[in-house]
């Protein structure tokens, strides 16, 4: 799709930094803001996914929740990021209405229903107090007050999921699997020196050979880390459920001896 093409629109994306999350985007610009974001790293999921491969060439879907994900995300090989969310990611994960403010109104039924609370609020009182009053407020009627989930209320047609996993930590287990994918017989501690993963475990010219084996085994162990989560976080994006790094049924879980043997 040509720039020139897109909707003038603009959209509300809830996966957006809190800075501009509230604010509404055009297509184009929501693309300079979704670079770097859990909507990239969830598409480069899918890009890598081997089960997304493995199907498109088969015709032969794992889970119907795979099936609906290729036919929300469409086929992303030969594509970029760009393209595709002009073209599809956009539209996938926009809001379909407005983000809710703080109105005064008066609904009785609305009242009754317990749905919304309807505020009166004083113009004499200080902003300060007014903020504590409503904190008080909402500690009593929010039915969700303390662990409410944005993505419950999402409208758009893919949602993500709640997650403390932030877009850092998940695009460094991305490229830690697409290292692995590129050269799937290297020693897990040479993709972690390729990669710098920590530099203290990163040998030395004098380093002693017991030094070397322990830097190694080292770095293997945390280049081991960062690929189970990969792989689970690729399957899971596969089947529509994003970020998510539980242990999923797809991926075989090797032993410690093995992991270890896979060190050097």
């Amino acid at each position: 799709m040509n720039r020139s093409d897109l909707p003038k629109l603009a959209f509300f994306f809830k996966g957006f930094p809190e800075d501009v999350r509230f604010r509404r985007h055009t297509v184009p610009e929501s693309l300079e803001i979704a670079r770097g974001t859990m909507y990239e790293t969830w598409y480069r999921c899918l890009q890598l996914s081997p089960y997304m491969a493995e199907s498109l060439a088969s015709g032969i879907w794992r889970s119907d929740e795979q099936e609906q994900t290729y036919q929300q995300f469409g086929d992303l090989r030969n594509t970029t990021f760009e393209s595709w969310w002009l073209d599809r990611g956009y539209e996938l994960f926009r809001e379909k209405g407005d983000f809710k403010k703080i109105s005064v109104q008066q609904d009785a039924a609305a009242i009754e229903s317990g749905q919304t609370i309807v505020l009166e609020i004083p113009l004499t009182v200080s902003p300060a107090t007014l903020k504590e009053q409503f904190d008080d407020l909402l500690r009593q009627h929010h039915p969700q007050f303390k662990r409410f989930d944005r993505w419950q209320h999402s409208s758009a047609t893919s949602r993500l999921r709640a997650s403390k996993l932030t877009s850092v930590s998940l695009n460094l287990y991305v490229s830690v699997y697409q290292h692995w994918i590129k050269d799937t017989s290297a020693a897990l501690y040479e993709i972690g020196e390729q990669m710098a993963l920590n530099p203290r475990y990163v040998v030395k010219r004098s380093d002693m050979p017991q030094d070397v084996k322990d830097k190694h085994l080292q770095m293997a162990l945390i280049v081991s880390e960062y690929l189970g989560k990969a792989k689970n976080l690729v399957a899971h994006a596969s089947e529509g459920r994003f970020p998510c790094t539980d242990d999923h049924e797809w991926i075989e879980r090797a032993t410690r001896a093995a992991n270890w043997r896979h060190a050097e």
